[in-house]
């Protein structure tokens, strides 16, 4: 990689040092807020369809 390069990812960083901290902080807090909130109710849905860990892991997996 070229100097010039390396300067413009550096230049677009920090002029676009807010919104990238914005879409980090977005990316890393709402994908675990939505698995934590999923396992809180994954015992009564296993109940209430019958499902075993194995399938109902099966169906997480799949739809996310």
């Amino acid at each position: 990689m070229n100097t010039l390069r390396i300067q413009e990812y550096v230049r677009f960083i920090l002029k676009n040092k807010w919104f990238l901290i914005f879409g980090f902080v977005m990316a890393f807090t709402s994908s675990f807020g939505q698995t934590f909130f999923i396992g809180l109710f994954t015992p009564s849905v296993e109940a209430t369809f019958d499902l075993n860990h194995s399938q109902w892991g099966s169906i997480f997996m799949a739809g996310t």
